[in-house]
C-alpha cells in the first residue's frame, strides 16, 4: 500500500533520525503531534506494513534488527544463550527464538524469550554496533548455568568445541568463578575435560564442593554418577 504524505513524512523522519524502535511519546516529540495524531498515524503505518508492533508498547520501524529490538523491549538485557552461540558461529542451528539475560522479570514477547539473571550474573556482556550481546566465554557459562535455553548440554558442549580456537579458556573458568555456581563448575569441567582440555580443570576441581548435580537439569535423572565432577550424566 502506498503511503499518503503525511505517513511518508513521518517515516522519512523516523528513517532520517535513525529510530527503529519506538514509542507513541517519541513518535508525539519527534513530530510535535498529540497523542490521538500519534496513535492514528501508527495505525495506518502499521497497516500498510511500514512498521510492526514489537511488544510492550514499543513499535519496529522495517529494517530493525530482532536483537536489538529484543534488548530495547527490557533494559538493561543481554542476548545470551544460544542464540549468542548461533551469532558466534558456534551452533550450526538458528534457534526460532531469541533468547535474552536480563535483571528483572519479562514476559516472553513473541519470539522474544527472557530469562532472568541475578545482578550478580549480569555481566560479560558487549555492544556490537547496535546489539548487546555476550562475550563468547559468558554466552557459553549462561548456557551451562541453564542448558535448555540453548538446545541442551550436548549442544552446549558442542558449540565448546566449535570455540576453543576462539574462546580463552582461562577467562571461561574465571567467568564460572564469578558466577558462584556449583553446577556451572562440575558442567564446565565435565565438559572441559570430555574435550581434552584436561590441564585447564585441577583449579575448577577444588571449588565443587559436595554432593550431585545434574549434569543436563531439563532432563530425566539417571543413576550414573560421575564422581569425579559431582554429577549425574544423564545425556
Amino acid at each position: 500500500m502506498q503511503l499518503s504524505k503525511l505517513e511518508s513524512d513521518a517515516y522519512e523522519e523516523l528513517k532520517k533520525n535513525k529510530i527503529k524502535l519506538f514509542r507513541i511519546a517519541d513518535l508525539c516529540l519527534l513530530l510535535k503531534i498529540d497523542k490521538t495524531a500519534a496513535y492514528n498515524l501508527v495505525k495506518a503505518l502499521k497497516k500498510k506494513s511500514a512498521i510492526k508492533m514489537a511488544g510492550k508498547g514499543f513499535f519496529s520501524v522495517g529494517d530493525a534488527d530482532e536483537f536489538e529490538i529484543g534488548t530495547r523491549i527490557s533494559s538493561p538485557s543481554y542476548i545470551s544463550f544460544w542464540s549468542a552461540l548461533s551469532y558466534y558461529g558456534f551452533s550450526d542451528q538458528m534457534p526460532k527464538k531469541v533468547f535474552i539475560a536480563t535483571t528483572k522479570y519479562c514476559r516472553d514477547i513473541n519470539n522474544f524469550k527472557y530469562i532472568t539473571l541475578s545482578k550478580k550474573r549480569f555481566f560479560g556482556y558487549v555492544s556490537i554496533g547496535e546489539i548487546v550481546i555476550a562475550e563468547r566465554e559468558k554466552a557459553i557459562i549462561d548456557s551451562l548455568l541453564f542448558p535448555k535455553y540453548s538446545g541442551g548440554i550436548k549442544e552446549v558442549i558442542k558449540c565448546m568445541k566449535a570455540a576453543l580456537g576462539q574462546i580463552d579458556i582461562e577467562k571461561l573458568i574465571d567467568y564460572a568463578l564469578k558466577t558462584e555456581s556449583n553446577a556451572v563448575l562440575r558442567r564446565l569441567g565435565f565438559s572441559l575435560e570430555y574435550l581434552g582440555c584436561k590441564n585447564n580443570t585441577e583449579n575448577i576441581k577444588k571449588k565443587i564442593g559436595k554432593g550431585y548435580e545434574l549434569l543436563d537439569p531439563s532432563m530425566k535423572k539417571q543413576n550414573n554418577p560421575n564422581k569425579q565432577w559431582g554429577l549425574y550424566i544423564n545425556w
